[in-house]
């Protein structure tokens, strides 16, 4: 079986729609995890559930880290200076993104390597951590911050952030 990652964006012709997207992407696989997680430890593992775990190792191994580029080398520059209130949100945004990476980093071998999985509560434990961190910072975006991205960013900019982040992927926007 290959797995290979699959962008769950169609266009990239307005950054604050591909970040949405990548958010409800994120919100829906996080429960898949979660879930996946629970068969571990209820029944053990088996074929189907190792390749959901290398699945699901594919996909967040590049989504994270993609989005958070996005953010970081996309939007957050266009919307830096605008506020102070802002400006510290995009910090608060960007340590919750190291927060995220290094509670992936906890969980990405077990699920590259499932037949290495011994301790199904410690990985349980250590990827609900990781959902929840990652769920927390997705509702901090989508209601505190991305109102003022809206406010801030006009049409052109919005186009732009979506053109660098297809850039980014080897895209044409």
């Amino acid at each position: 079986m290959e797995f290979k990652y699959k962008e769950p964006v169609n266009g990239f012709n307005d950054g604050l729609v591909v970040l949405k997207t990548y958010h409800e992407d994120f919100l829906e696989r996080g429960k898949q995890l979660l879930q996946l997680v629970a068969n571990l430890k209820e029944h053990g593992m088996n074929e189907d559930y190792a390749n959901q775990c290398m699945e699901a190792y594919c996909h967040y191994a590049h989504a994270t880290h993609l989005h958070h580029q996005d953010e970081e080398q996309s939007l957050f520059p266009l919307l830096l200076g605008n506020s102070a209130l802002v400006d510290g949100m995009i910090e608060r945004l960007m340590m919750d993104h190291e927060e995220i990476e290094d509670a992936w980093k906890l969980i990405a071998n077990q699920l590259k390597q499932p037949e290495i999985i011994t301790n199904f509560d410690a990985l349980e434990n250590s990827t609900i951590n990781f959902e929840k961190l990652l769920r927390e910072h997705l509702t901090r975006e989508d209601e505190d911050f991305s109102p003022h991205a809206q406010a801030i960013l006009n049409a052109k900019q919005r186009a732009e952030s979506g053109e660098k982040m297809a850039e980014m992927r080897h895209l044409h926007a």
